[in-house]
């Protein structure tokens, strides 16, 4: 598959993802593809990759037929360029002997990846993120224990937030659903929201890992404000507009490539 179908592909289940549908009209809207590239490409989405069926115009999600380990390695593969931006600034943040706390979700198992030869304390709250520590003989890692979310692996309720408690450390690379200007940090569901704001107590410096699709967006858990957090690392294809915004309201955004 070339790179630029790929491109496409990639952006489409990444909307798929979070809308649950996509006609061929919103694909030329937002992508400028053209029509018949993108029938194309609905009909690869829908041959192979499981949940997704093709309507008449358009293609459809459906969450509920789809084994929930799956959803976890699709939802790893959406945005996975931006996320190795993103972490690949996150590392060079990260010091020889630091005391550092993982967050859950995708783009910080893809940090994880990346401390194979440094000598440091990790702490994290998700399952497959622990999985991966656990390679690496120079790391000592610690995974708070607490309620599992099925399938996406992510640690969770009050006995998590009791035992983060007992930790305190340098950086905390904190993931979210979405953030914006007026309503900060927000998530899809309350089930991390008490671990995240732990964690941000926790740590002397609080480093946000979000991708461009995150900016601007609003879910219905708050999980804190902006100025709560030490920096963003986001991925160059945030809009200049979206980041000018931002750094006048008084964030400090650090953005891949710059």
């Amino acid at each position: 598959m070339g790179d630029k179908r790929s491109e496409r592909i990639r952006n489409i289940l990444h909307y798929l993802w979070k809308h649950k549908k996509m006609e061929t009209r919103q694909v030329v809207d937002l992508f400028g593809y053209s029509e018949a590239s993108i029938r194309r490409d609905f009909q690869i989405i829908a041959d192979g990759y499981p949940g997704m069926n093709r309507i008449h115009g358009g293609v459809v999600f459906d969450e509920s037929v789809v084994e929930q380990e799956y959803i976890f390695d699709i939802k790893q593969s959406i945005q996975r360029v931006a996320k190795q931006d993103i972490v690949a600034v996150a590392r060079n943040m990260i010091s020889v002997n630091d005391c550092i706390i993982l967050d859950s979700g995708s783009t910080c198992l893809e940090l994880a990846k990346l401390l194979s030869n440094i000598s440091a304390k990790v702490i994290t709250t998700d399952v497959k993120i622990a999985n991966q520590l656990g390679c690496f003989n120079q790391l000592e890692s610690y995974i708070v224990g607490g309620m599992i979310r099925p399938g996406y692996f992510t640690v969770g309720e009050t006995v998590a937030v009791d035992m983060l408690k007992l930790f305190s450390a340098d950086k905390a690379f904190l993931s979210c659903d979405s953030l914006s200007l007026e309503s900060g940090i927000t998530n899809a569901t309350m089930f991390e929201v008490g671990v995240k704001k732990m964690l941000i107590q926790r740590a002397s410096q609080v480093i946000l890992l979000a991708d461009h699709s995150k900016f601007d967006v609003i879910k219905s858990h708050s999980v804190a404000t902006l100025l709560s957090i030490s920096c963003i690392i986001t991925d160059s294809l945030l809009p200049e507009e979206t980041l000018q915004r931002y750094r006048q309201a008084g964030i400090h955004i650090i953005r891949a490539g710059e």
